[in-house]
């Protein structure tokens, strides 16, 4: 059930991404199946967002009967299918470096690329920012890429959700465990710490529920590949001194299929973490 309501959400996600770059680069040249593909290989062609499971995505929509993509109808599904600022970003981003892939400056789509800043709710700052940081060779994923805290507090909360008690961390709190991580002791004592603070009244009604939704929003926050293995070390350190058992070894699994790191990477990359506590 959890896997599926991510799936759909993601795919929800992804098709809006696309989206936003054909309504970009339609205006240079006439849309044809062969021009969603390679659209769609620019959003692949970006090795933080490389997704296996896309390319599937990729042929299915070269398929898809074309629909307007005109008037306000086209942009309030953008907005309901990309409801926060990162992935908002993220598609204008995408959308910039499809239109100035050749010779640099998007010429014709210049003003869908303002309506698209426009329609998303995004200032002139963020739109600056990211034509800057896409012409000196930046990744819009690291550019659309949320700060520490809030990606941190989701998987530290998640990890929580597994042990059956919910709690919304404090930055102080994120900050704190994270920069305990290479200290398994240290971090097992704020860990109890924070376990004692939170024992009574933490209890959800709804656990499911509650970790479906972290972990969507985990899957859906733009990030670095960098970042996402952060993520993951973090969870795994956390899990370790929360007290590791077999609901939470299922939720690193699926963390690592969410933050898509191959398994046996991420069996390196955290196996030093696992053996400190």
């Amino acid at each position: 059930m959890i896997r599926t309501h991510i799936a759909e959400a993601c795919e929800a996600r992804d098709l809006a991404l696309l989206d936003a770059v054909v309504f970009v680069i339609r205006t240079q040249g006439p849309l044809t199946r062969a021009n969603h593909l390679e659209a769609w290989r620019g959003v692949l062609g970006d090795p933080e967002v490389i997704d296996p499971r896309r390319e599937l995505l990729a042929d299915r929509l070269a398929r898809r009967t074309a629909a307007s993509l005109e008037g306000d109808a086209f942009f309030a599904s953008l907005r309901v299918r990309l409801p926060d600022v990162p992935n908002r970003l993220l598609a204008y981003g995408l959308a910039l470096r499809a239109a100035t892939a050749h010779g640099g400056h998007p010429g014709p789509a210049q003003l869908p690329l303002a309506q698209l800043c426009r329609e998303l709710g995004l200032t002139q700052a963020q739109a600056r920012d990211m034509r800057l940081g896409i012409m000196d060779g930046m990744s819009p994923v690291a550019l659309a890429a949320e700060p520490a805290h809030p990606r941190h507090a989701r998987v530290l909360e998640a990890v929580l959700l597994a042990a059956g008690m919910e709690a919304h961390l404090t930055e102080a709190e994120t900050l704190a465990l994270e920069a305990s991580r290479e200290d398994a002791s240290f971090l097992q004592e704020l860990t109890g710490q924070l376990l004692r603070r939170i024992a009574f009244g933490s209890q959800v009604a709804s656990p499911l529920e509650a970790l479906c939704q972290r972990l969507t929003d985990i899957a859906l926050a733009p990030a670095t590949l960098a970042q996402r293995w952060g993520t993951l070390r973090l969870a795994y350190c956390f899990s370790h001194a929360v007290g590791h058992d077999l609901g939470q070894q299922l939720l690193l699994d699926l963390l690592q299929e969410l933050l898509h790191l191959g398994t046996v990477e991420a069996a390196r990359a955290t196996a030093r973490e696992s053996a400190r506590t």
